[in-house]
């Protein structure tokens, strides 16, 4: 018997995946100057995986649950090395953005604490 449709486990039936896992980042090179969104490091987001159908979704998404990167609030507490990217999640200069596959062994995808 073929299906056009897989199962989940209450078998049930699920439509076709459309959409695809994206890790979003800030990029290495961004990171290492003196000056950038992610400084000062607390209350920032550093990594996010997000279901989307395509880049620009994945990251909206992201920029949806940012967190105060790029906004320069702390500029009044002295951190002037916060660079003020608007939507730095939107800006590829800024983030990278690449789609995962489901190939691969077992295994944690993403966690990224930062504590203060």
């Amino acid at each position: 018997m073929l299906r056009s449709e897989p199962e989940n486990r209450l078998g049930t039936k699920r439509p076709p995946p459309s959409s695809r896992l994206w890790l979003l980042q800030p990029r290495a090179d961004v990171l290492g100057r003196p000056s950038h969104p992610w400084t000062p490091w607390f209350d920032k987001v550093f990594g996010v995986v997000v279901r989307a159908r395509s880049e620009d979704e994945a990251r909206a998404l992201a920029q949806d649950h940012a967190g105060h990167e790029g906004l320069g609030i702390y500029w009044g507490l002295g951190a002037t090395e916060e660079e003020r990217v608007p939507e730095v999640w939107l800006n590829p200069a800024y983030t990278l953005c690449e789609a995962l596959s489901s190939d691969g062994p077992s295994g944690v995808i993403l966690v990224d604490q930062r504590e203060a």
